[in-house]
C-alpha cells in the first residue's frame, strides 16, 4: 500500500506540469496578436523597400534626364540652323560696299572695212533722240508723206496713208554712233516693228542706215515706186514702197513692200537671190554668213528671233533666199 506522503508529493508534482503547461500556452503566446514588439517594427522592415527606392529607380531617372537633354540639344539645334541661314541671307554686311548701275553705252566702235562697200561707208544719219531705242508709232508726218507721194505712193496701190503708220526708233550705226531713223509699215505690223527694231538695240546690231523711201531715192527705173535698186546700194534699211517683186517686174506683181507689211533690214549684208540667180546688191556676203556686224546669220540668231518672234516670217530660209526681208 502506498503511504500518504507518497501521494502529497505526487500531487504537487503533477501541479507543478499543469502550471507550466498552461503558462506555455497562455502566457508565452507566438502569435503577431501578442507580439507588440513585431508590430511595431513593422513600419521599420517595410520602410527598407522604401529608402532603396530611390537607388532602384535612378537609372530609370538618368534615362529619362537623358533622354531630356538631348531633346533638348536637337530642339537647339534645329532651330539654330534658320537663325544662321536668315542672318547669312538678310543682314547686310556694314562693310558692304553699294552696288551701283551701270553706264549707258553711248557709243561703240565703228565696224571694220569689209571686202566690199555700199556706195556710203557712214551715211549722215539724224542723232539718237531719249534713252534707249525710243521707239514711237504714230501717223505719217504731212512733210514725210509729200515726199512719198509720186514716189513710194502712186494712185493705184493697194494702200493709202490711213492704212500706213510712221515708225521712228534709235539704232546702232556703222560709225558705232547712237543714231535715229523711221520707216512706214502697215498699221497691222507697226508695232511688232517697233518692238523688233527696239530688240535689235539691245542687242547692239548695227543698222547703216533707216530712211522712209520717197522722192531722195529717185524714181524705180523698172516700174512705180521709189528707186529700191538705190537703196539697196546704199544699204538702206526701208519697209513701204509701192512697187513690183525687184527683179520680177516684168510680171506686174506687187511686193509685199507695196502693202506695207514687209521690212529690208541691211540690203547689203544680207543680199538677195532672184529667181534668175541675180543677188542684189551684191554678192559678198551671199557666202559669209557667219556671226558679222549687221549680218542675219541664221534663223537662230537674236537678231533674226528679234523679228520671228514677233510672227514675222524670214526671207533667210527661202529657196530664193532672201536675207534682208521679213514680212507678214
Amino acid at each position: 500500500m502506498s503511504s500518504p506522503r507518497r501521494y502529497a508529493v505526487s500531487f504537487l508534482a503533477l501541479s507543478l506540469a499543469l502550471t507550466v503547461a498552461l503558462t506555455a500556452g497562455c502566457g508565452n503566446d507566438p502569435s503577431p496578436r501578442a507580439s507588440g514588439a513585431v508590430r511595431a517594427t513593422t513600419p521599420t522592415s517595410t520602410a527598407v523597400p522604401t529608402t532603396s527606392a530611390p537607388t532602384t529607380s535612378a537609372p530609370t531617372t538618368s534615362a529619362s534626364t537623358a533622354a531630356t537633354t538631348s531633346s533638348t540639344t536637337t530642339a537647339r539645334r534645329t532651330t539654330s540652323t534658320p537663325v544662321r541661314k536668315a542672318t547669312t541671307r538678310h543682314t547686310p554686311s556694314s562693310t558692304s560696299t553699294p552696288v551701283r548701275a551701270p553706264k549707258p553705252v553711248t557709243a561703240l566702235g565703228p565696224v571694220p572695212r569689209a571686202g566690199a562697200e555700199p556706195s556710203v561707208r557712214f551715211p549722215r544719219n539724224e542723232p539718237a533722240v531719249g534713252s534707249g531705242a525710243n521707239a514711237s508709232v504714230g501717223a505719217i508726218p504731212d512733210a514725210a508723206w509729200a515726199k512719198m507721194v509720186g514716189y513710194s505712193w502712186t494712185a493705184g496701190c493697194p494702200v493709202g496713208r490711213s492704212q500706213l503708220r510712221w515708225v521712228r526708233v534709235n539704232f546702232w550705226g556703222f560709225d558705232g554712233k547712237r543714231s535715229r531713223g523711221s520707216i512706214v509699215v502697215n498699221a497691222s505690223i507697226a508695232d511688232e516693228a517697233a518692238a523688233a527694231f527696239t530688240r535689235l538695240y539691245e542687242l547692239q546690231f548695227r543698222i547703216r542706215q533707216m530712211k522712209p523711201m520717197g522722192s531722195s531715192w529717185g524714181h524705180n527705173p523698172k516700174g512705180p515706186g521709189a528707186d529700191d535698186y538705190a537703196a539697196m546700194e546704199a544699204d538702206n534699211t526701208s519697209a513701204f514702197n509701192c512697187r513690183y517683186v525687184g527683179g520680177e517686174e516684168a510680171s506686174k506683181v506687187y511686193s509685199k513692200h507695196a502693202y506695207g507689211t514687209a521690212i529690208d533690214v541691211n540690203d547689203f549684208e544680207n543680199p538677195y537671190v532672184a529667181d534668175d540667180g541675180t543677188v542684189y546688191p551684191d554678192r559678198y556676203f551671199l557666202t559669209r554668213r557667219g556671226p558679222a556686224p549687221g549680218v542675219f546669220s541664221s534663223s537662230g540668231s537674236a537678231a533674226v528671233r528679234a523679228f520671228t518672234s514677233q510672227g514675222l516670217r524670214w526671207g533667210g530660209l527661202w529657196s530664193n533666199p532672201d536675207y534682208q526681208h521679213f514680212d507678214r
